[in-house]
């Protein structure tokens, strides 16, 4: 199977999914001018606001490249795990050393990728903390 077949294979299976996407913000957009409308219609000063559609060429281009980055990242069983972009950050005692008790010669910040982690004779375990 060639890449563009497997290309067109994950685009028929996201077409739907962001399809709906586009029709739920659609339904959003309309719900919000009529709420709009009837506002203005009553002559009430809360229409002053600026209203922000959501079912926009530029939203719409964002979520649909959303739903291919999923789609790309899915495992599927017997083939190679995706290897994921992270950046590495160290420990607050010094660093983070590999399975053999060296230093890791990546530097705090740079951007790696997952499997670069990966050590035979242990498991990954990677922490996904929220910096907020």
């Amino acid at each position: 199977m060639g890449i563009l077949s497997v290309d067109l294979l994950i685009t028929l299976q996201i077409l739907p999914v962001f399809f709906s996407n586009c029709l739920f913000l659609a339904l959003y957009d309309s719900v919000i001018l009529l709420k709009h409308v009837v506002l203005l219609l009553s002559r009430s000063k809360a229409t002053r606001g600026e209203w922000r559609r959501m079912l926009t060429s530029e939203g719409l281009r964002c979520v649909w490249k959303s739903f291919l980055l999923d789609a790309y990242k899915q495992v599927k069983l017997g083939e190679d795990a995706p290897n994921s972009s992270v950046v590495h950050v160290s420990s607050p005692e010094g660093g983070i050393s590999s399975g053999n008790g060296a230093p890791e010669k990546t530097a705090d910040g740079a951007e790696c990728h997952l499997l670069d982690f990966a050590h035979a004779e242990r498991p990954l375990v990677v922490n996904f903390g929220s910096a907020t």
